[in-house]
């Protein structure tokens, strides 16, 4: 009877024990962020302190292609004078922006078929 005993306290110290190390080795899953991947354009300078300013159409395109515009900063600020007065002459502010985009990343993974395909 002391050895039937010894025998079940054992059992229930090592279903214990067992039970113990797994629930340890469970780990809550880490918290999972979107990846982004990031894009900016710039105006184009077209000679020496020249500068293009970026195109509808290129901003439109990237849009299309799912680029979320986040922020947009004067890059190049341009001040000029202008006109025949030698003592007061006007300026002129030119400011040519930059733009910042953000996606979020594509994951590429392998496509699945559960249709098996047929050997010729």
């Amino acid at each position: 009877m002391v050895g039937m005993k010894r025998i079940i306290a054992f059992s229930f110290l090592l279903a214990m024990t067992l039970a113990l190390v797994i629930w340890g080795q469970t780990k809550a899953p880490a918290t999972v962020y979107a990846q982004y991947e990031m894009r900016s354009v710039f105006p184009r300078e077209t000679s020496p302190a020249m500068y293009e300013q970026v195109s509808q159409q290129e901003l439109q395109t990237l849009a299309s292609q799912g680029w979320e515009l986040v922020s947009v900063t004067p890059f190049v600020v341009r001040n000029e004078e202008r006109g025949p007065a030698l003592n007061n002459k006007p300026a002129v502010t030119q400011s040519y922006p930059a733009y910042f985009f953000k996606r979020v990343k594509l994951l590429k993974t392998e496509s699945v078929s559960l249709i098996p395909a047929h050997a010729p």
